[in-house]
């Protein structure tokens, strides 16, 4: 069985923005295209990332459309719902954002989260890596 990743916000922000990790967030979804393992995003992803995106990057609404457009057949995209909203109220983590990125990672079977933010996942019970950590444990990976 494939192996599920979920991007956190900041690596889907990262590969749309072509920010700061542009590189390791776009080896990772390039490899998930190849069907080395699928892709999750949680829909509250999207609406952060339109707001960054216009906000801070200069996107137009039309841009960001099309960029989404493309990005959702590219991944399976996670719901937050009031389940989810009430684990990440009841949870242990100290952003509420994060818990709920979390929970809806682990409902859908999430293997382990991509982020920038290890720190912010400290509570998780699924394996949290950043965007090269990952990288360089599947090369570490191929080479035995």
């Amino acid at each position: 069985m494939k192996k599920k990743l979920f991007l956190d916000t900041n690596v889907f922000i990262d590969y749309l923005g072509s920010r700061k990790d542009y590189a390791a967030a776009s080896m990772i979804i390039s490899l998930a295209q190849k069907g080395y393992f699928s892709l999750l995003v949680s829909s509250l992803s999207f609406a952060t990332a339109s707001y960054i995106l216009n906000a801070h990057h200069k996107k137009s609404n039309e841009e960001i459309v099309a960029m989404f457009a493309a990005f959702v057949k590219k991944c399976n995209v996670t719901p937050v719902d009031s389940v989810i909203i009430d684990k990440a109220i009841a949870s242990e983590f100290k952003d509420f954002e994060d818990a709920m990125q979390y929970y809806s990672a682990l409902r859908e079977g999430a293997d382990a989260i991509i982020t920038r933010n290890i720190v912010d996942f400290t509570s998780a019970k699924i394996d949290v890596y950043e965007p090269q950590e990952f990288l360089d444990m599947l090369m570490q990976q191929s080479r035995t």
